[in-house]
């Protein structure tokens, strides 16, 4: 009897070290969602002690902004096994499975839940697409996002661009803004005004590309009374003069035709307009943003635009990065929309963890702007609360598609492998590596001890 009561005890300290030192979080709720159970790495995503966490609800975790959604929340309101991102207090995003146990008669009696934190995932993939010798650089970046006014980025690219954003909006000088179409030009233009000394003055923005010929030249520069059959008989006051004191942000400047091209020169360069119409120069003390997606260089090579205009707004241009090269923003941005339109449309829509690794593998032609529309539209027509990769416009499934054999966990444990090993060699300690890599000490001598075996 003594030695099979040892031999429970053992067993028991056996299963309890498995519980412990598990690499993923464990965590085990009785049928209404309270926590009877967790190890380490479940009480460190939630940023709680393991004696804080036993005997809370996680409805009410989830309340407090610990995490959102609770996947056991889903499982008691579904009957059944859930898999789900979900959002983790400190700007962490985690994969979590949480599974019923169900009693004799089939009723739900105990919940666990496994839980992967994601962001080492994202970190690992921006690995694959670097090269080593970038390795300090992204994870001191990643680890750091920049944000200003409202724009949060975690890429190097963007962060460069936001900086120079900052250093521009302090200044008067005119700005160039370069990017494809949905990169955010706007957006980056009216934070330009919002950061700069003519915040509480007019901003106004005209697409160019937008208005006839005739209409474009009346909009800027406005026109004298009489000009016009039907017009105000008083005149009309342009973009130009109602704008002064602030910013005018004229998009896609390339589809300026060519004589209002000239006028715009004279604008910029002498700060002075005439009305349509009119006969007196009147003077101007405006900020003029300009955007295009066009190749300037190239329209100047061909006689579509002004070279003397193309110099004059190019002496600050600011080029935005297209999302495609700067992924690890994606999974912000997502989670950014889907929390406003979910708002918006009084939803609780969540996406499963296929659909963000097609988000990620995607490529994104329409950059930000594609995305917030996709959101946008699993939003509204989902039946379901989760989103799955079915439900993803079939242009999405088919152009993300992975052409490796290997799936996104295997190629990530590939190149994780590579760096742990290669920091490895060169400090000859897990601390050190640990140190250089952001991660614990526990997890940099896990990881060494499973990839030198």
């Amino acid at each position: 009897m003594a030695d099979k009561v040892k031999r429970l005890q053992e067993l028991n300290a056996e299963l309890e070290n498995v519980f412990e030192y598990s690499f993923e979080g464990i965590l085990l709720t009785d049928a209404d969602g309270t926590i009877m159970k967790l190890n380490n790495v479940s009480a460190s995503f939630m940023k709680l002690q393991k004696e804080e966490a036993i005997g809370k609800n996680v409805r009410d975790l989830e309340k407090k902004g610990i995490f959102s959604p609770s996947a056991v929340g889903k499982v008691i309101e579904y009957g059944k096994s859930v898999e789900l991102v979900q959002s983790a207090i400190g700007g962490r995003y985690v994969y979590v499975r949480a599974k019923p146990i169900f009693d004799e008669n089939g009723k739900i009696n105990r919940i666990v839940s496994f839980t992967r934190d994601l962001s080492e995932i994202m970190l690992l993939k921006k690995q694959l697409e670097e090269m080593e010798d970038e390795l300090n650089k992204y994870r001191r970046n990643f680890l750091e996002p920049i944000q200003i006014k409202g724009i949060s980025s975690r890429s190097e690219k963007m962060k460069e661009t936001l900086n120079h954003v900052h250093k521009l909006a302090g200044v008067n000088s005119d700005v160039l803004l370069l990017g494809e179409t949905g990169v955010g030009k706007s957006e980056i233009a009216r934070v330009i005004h919002q950061l700069s000394s003519r915040k509480g003055k007019p901003f106004y923005m005209i697409n160019c590309a937008a208005l006839p010929e005739s209409l474009i030249e009346v909009e800027l520069f406005g026109y004298k009374g009489g000009m016009f059959t039907g017009g105000d008989p008083g005149g009309k006051k342009g973009l130009f003069e109602a704008s002064d004191g602030g910013t005018l942000f004229l998009d896609e400047i390339g589809e300026l035709p060519l004589h209002l091209q000239a006028k715009l020169l004279h604008v910029i360069q002498e700060r002075q307009f005439r009305p349509v119409g009119g006969t007196e120069q009147l003077k101007l003390d405006v900020r003029i943003i300009t955007a295009t997606n066009r190749n300037l260089r190239e329209m100047v090579q061909s006689g579509l635009f002004r070279e003397d205009l193309y110099h004059r707004i190019n002496i600050f241009p600011i080029v935005i990065p297209a999302l495609r090269n700067r992924k690890e923003d994606i999974l912000d941005l997502a989670h950014q929309f889907l929390q406003e339109f979910n708002k918006f449309y009084h939803k609780q829509i969540t996406f499963s963890p296929k659909v963000l690794e097609k988000f990620l593998s995607y490529s994104w032609e329409g950059n930000v702007r594609e995305l917030k529309n996709v959101i946008e539209r699993l939003v509204v027509l989902s039946d379901y609360t989760v989103v799955q990769e079915s439900d993803l416009p079939e242009y999405i499934q088919e152009a993300s598609s992975a052409p490796s054999d290997l799936t996104l966990k295997e190629i990530l444990e590939e190149v994780e492998q590579s760096i742990i090993l290669k920091e490895y060699e060169k400090e000859n300690s897990s601390y050190k590596v640990a140190k250089k890599l952001g991660i614990s000490q526990t997890a940099a001598a896990r990881k060494i001890k499973k990839y030198l075996e």
